[in-house]
């Protein structure tokens, strides 16, 4: 049923079986929409709803979306881009699909002490990709005071914050994917976005996701701008960054995978762009196995998976990140060449101009100096 009602959310079902389900959760939708817009105005307008703040600047990277528009990549490049600069950094997380909801050390910033069951695939992710400390939390404050009191970073790192709204944050920033802006422009449970696209309003600068010179850049600025017509927009891509074998860190060349018959294995919300990755670096897609975004593979189910990519003829599996992380701890492909291919986000220009609005400067940081 799950599978089915995303189906619907992405409008891959229009038949006349899904109509009732659809008009349903249409209606479901109405309603999501105006408790969401009741909640923002409750913080916005009538403030209400409390805001806390941490002694620190608080970066955030989120969405309008439910998943699929390359965040990640993008919370990973911000960063590092702090960090490169000399500031010490930690990252705050929801840490989705985790066991546990109290506030959790995933990493001190010497060495990952969580497992990504324990901690969530991303935030994992995120540790191993940024050595830098990274606490998950359903409560993003507590998580967050509980970063600053035991890493006192002068800068966190908001990570799927947007909504999130509990927490103080001096910026808020947008990752847009540039081939799905909005989706089905419809909200939960009919469409993917979590609120309305007129929260864009409350954004400090917009990252557009995985563009490239095949989309119209002058139409994915119109759909931003419709919304909001000053917020600062940046354009960014995702790129290959190395090719490596499941649950190490031993690197592959990139070219391993040229003129190769593959079977493409992800757990991602928008897999296409796996896809399109993959067949850039030369390899010939033979069989695609797509699961649910956050899905945690067993080892029967590997199993199984490992004798339909052979029966294909494919030469080797490619998964990313995200499916390596949800793999049982003890699994290794028995009969088939696998290697993870990671990928980051690269901003396309206007590096410096990125960096002046998430880097920290003492005269706005704090509640009352928001910059």
């Amino acid at each position: 049923m799950k599978s089915y009602i995303e189906d619907i959310m992405y409008d891959r079902r229009s038949d006349v079986i899904s109509l009732p389900l659809r008009f349903v959760l249409r209606i479901l939708s109405i309603l999501y929409n105006i408790a969401v817009t009741l909640r923002n105005s409750l913080y916005d307008k009538r403030r209400i709803f409390k805001v806390m703040d941490v002694p620190c600047r608080v970066v955030s990277v989120g969405n309008l979306t439910i998943g699929g528009t390359g965040k990640t990549p993008v919370v990973i490049m911000t960063v590092n881009q702090l960090k490169s600069a000399g500031y010490t950094v930690a990252v705050v997380s929801r840490g989705y699909k985790r066991k546990g909801r109290e506030p959790l050390v995933v990493s001190d910033g010497d060495s990952i002490v969580s497992t990504p069951v324990e901690a969530g695939d991303e935030p994992y992710i995120i540790a191993s990709e940024t050595g830098v400390p990274v606490v998950v939390g359903t409560d993003r404050y507590e998580a967050a005071e509980l970063a600053f009191r035991r890493f006192k970073p002068e800068v966190i790192v908001l990570d799927d914050g947007f909504q999130h709204r509990h927490l103080y944050r001096n910026v808020d920033i947008i990752t847009i994917d540039a081939g799905n802006p909005y989706g089905n422009e419809l909200l939960l449970p009919r469409g993917v976005l979590r609120e309305s696209p007129r929260g864009l309003s409350r954004a400090k600068a917009v990252v557009i996701t995985r563009y490239d010179d095949s989309l119209r850049r002058d139409s994915i600025e119109r759909r931003v701008r419709y919304y909001d017509r000053n917020v600062p927009i940046f354009w960014s891509n995702h790129v290959p960054k190395a090719l490596r074998l499941p649950l190490s860190d031993t690197d592959r060349d990139i070219e391993t995978i040229r003129g190769k018959k593959i079977a493409a294995l992800s757990n991602i919300a928008q897999p296409s762009s796996f896809h399109q990755t993959l067949v850039s670096l030369g390899a010939e897609i033979v069989k695609v196995i797509s699961m649910t975004d956050h899905h945690r593979y067993n080892e029967r189910e590997l199993e199984q998976i490992e004798r339909d990519i052979i029966n294909a003829g494919t030469d080797m599996v490619v998964m990313t990140a995200k499916d390596e992380r949800n793999l049982p701890d003890s699994y290794r492909f028995k009969t088939i060449k696998a290697f993870v291919l990671d990928i980051k986000a690269l901003l396309l220009e206007d590096n410096e101009k990125y960096f002046k609005i998430i880097e920290p400067v003492k005269k706005n940081m704090g509640k009352n100096m928001e910059n």
